[in-house]
């Protein structure tokens, strides 16, 4: 199936933001990067991304604020994933808790993408890798703030037309395993993913 000319704009663009960030940072530059380990997490299912666990977003206890806090960051953060391989699975935010994890440029990022998607009749399905570290963090700020250094693993995470379910070819030289950064910062008392920045690196 050829692409089409807008297919081939959204490979151009971050999926995210990775505004990534997906058609990953328009779609797909997320489709764009990172290596898995056996502690990645995977989030989504192949073909369709399963529910996020109530599980996974409770961070475990700590008698460290600051460890508290990371752990928390990071718990949202996956949380933010699952909710995009949910909603990129069918190109729309609805029934997902996209909003609930992403705010501001992040979530307006993601929602011109599933737009994107949906406009071409293509959707992305699959799982995505992630590995996150957090690299900064301020609790003394308000708001809190915070940023995750990630490498982001799209191999399995696959461009299809939504009807027919078929691939839909991507560039061959494009990053699969990359480097990306995501700044989160709370609303309110929820820490929430603001913004992403795939950084067009491969994962070392």
């Amino acid at each position: 199936m050829a692409i089409s000319t807008a297919d081939r704009g959204q490979t151009r663009r971050g999926l995210r933001a990775v505004a990534w960030g997906a058609a990953a940072l328009t779609c797909v530059s997320l489709l764009s990067g990172c290596g898995s380990k056996k502690s990645d997490e995977s989030l989504g299912e192949d073909p369709v991304p399963s529910a996020p666990s109530s599980a996974a977003s409770s961070a475990p206890a700590s008698a460290d604020p600051q460890d508290a806090a990371k752990a928390e960051v990071v718990a949202v953060y996956r949380k933010y994933w699952d909710a995009q391989v949910q909603a990129y699975a069918k190109a729309s935010p609805v029934g997902t808790d996209l909003d609930k994890y992403a705010f501001d440029k992040a979530l307006s990022l993601a929602l011109g993408e599933l737009a994107n998607l949906h406009n071409n009749g293509n959707v992305i399905k699959g799982e995505v890798k992630v590995d996150p570290k957090v690299s900064t963090i301020s609790l003394d700020e308000k708001p809190k703030k915070a940023t995750i250094s990630d490498c982001v693993d799209v191999s399995r995470w696959v461009l299809q037309n939504a009807k027919s379910g078929q691939a839909v070819p991507l560039p061959k030289e494009r990053l699969t395993r990359f480097q990306a950064s995501f700044s989160l910062r709370t609303v309110g008392d929820a820490w929430k993913v603001v913004e992403s920045k795939q950084l067009d690196k491969p994962c070392a």
